[in-house]
């Protein structure tokens, strides 16, 4: 019974040492741990993010529509342009209106944050991808351009993949 004694004593010993241990007391309150959560940072949006449709004002007020949509195993996107003439009437010759149009194309990323498009000189001056094309439109008729918008081999490319703006610039050919 002697021999059981030390170790009786020495496991009381660590029990009691163990419940003393986790007993801790503060005179104050607990201050909680502050958690950092992010914030979300506002991006400024960009000046146009809007398809760009630019008239020259030589040219009738025909209805516009543009839309673009991404091309298949090739970095660029269909610009297609559908023109209405239905609404000239009697505004417009019967030979119609030899028309010159572009289609352009951009990433945001790839522009400065002002990037701006006003005109056919901006287009060719800025290094953007972009496709022009001629064709005469006639009083009454409605027609569809479509536009494949490919970046040049050593200028810059449109990748559908990443945000982008769009936009065609319609003027006479006389114009040019």
């Amino acid at each position: 019974m002697n021999q059981k004694r030390p170790l009786l004593f020495l496991i009381s010993a660590l029990i009691l040492g163990a419940f003393m241990c986790g007993c801790t007391t503060t005179d104050g309150p607990i201050v909680p741990t502050p958690i950092n959560t992010p914030v979300p940072t506002m991006q400024e949006p960009w000046p146009v993010a809007d398809p760009i449709i630019i008239k020259s004002e030589n040219v009738p007020n025909y209805k516009t529509e543009i839309r673009a949509s991404p091309m298949n195993n090739v970095l660029g996107l269909y610009v297609s342009l559908d023109i209405d003439a239905k609404g000239t009437g009697s505004n417009m010759a019967s030979e119609g209106d030899n028309l010159f149009i572009v289609g352009f194309a951009y990433n945001y990323a790839a522009v400065p944050k002002d990037f701006t498009i006003t005109s056919y000189k901006d287009v060719t001056s800025s290094g953007i991808p972009y496709k022009s094309m001629t064709d005469r439109i006639y009083p009454m008729n409605k027609k569809s351009y479509p536009l494949d918008v490919i970046g040049l081999k050593d200028g810059m490319q449109i990748n559908p993949s990443e945000p982008y703006n769009y936009g065609a610039i319609i003027m006479l050919r006389d114009e040019m």
